[in-house]
């Protein structure tokens, strides 16, 4: 049996709202023990994804005289959200991540994701 999208990724996928703050989300991601999540709206729709990554690169809102507390998950997000179908192998799912230059993926789409793919769940399969 050939492996797929859905045997290798995380079905718990925690969301975050888009008016989150910076704060917020830094100890969300602590706690959460995660390396970043999907931004959800209100309607339940995926509107971005974002990582710690995001929150290193939110330091140039400092340097504009922007307070951190006023910066919130939507200012630092990825809109651009890589959706894969659940029967994608994950030779493919590393060809996009690589083609796209992103660390995860979600499996699904914008109303239902079903899971997500991250760089280190592909580096587990060569071990």
């Amino acid at each position: 049996m050939t492996l797929q999208a859905k045997d290798i990724m995380e079905p718990r996928v925690v969301s975050v709202p888009p008016e989150m703050t910076l704060e917020q989300f830094e100890e969300f991601l602590t706690v959460q023990n995660i390396d970043g999540a999907p931004v959800q709206n209100a309607t339940g729709e995926i509107v971005g994804i974002a990582s710690k990554t995001d929150v290193i690169r939110a330091l140039r809102f400092q340097s504009r005289g922007i307070s951190p507390e006023k910066v919130t998950v939507a200012d630092i997000m990825t809109d651009n959200v890589v959706f894969v179908p659940p029967d994608l192998s994950p030779p493919e799912v590393a060809e996009l991540m690589i083609d796209q230059g992103i660390h995860r993926v979600l499996v699904g789409d914008r109303q239902h994701v079903r899971g997500i793919i991250t760089a280190f769940d592909l580096l587990r399969l060569v071990r």
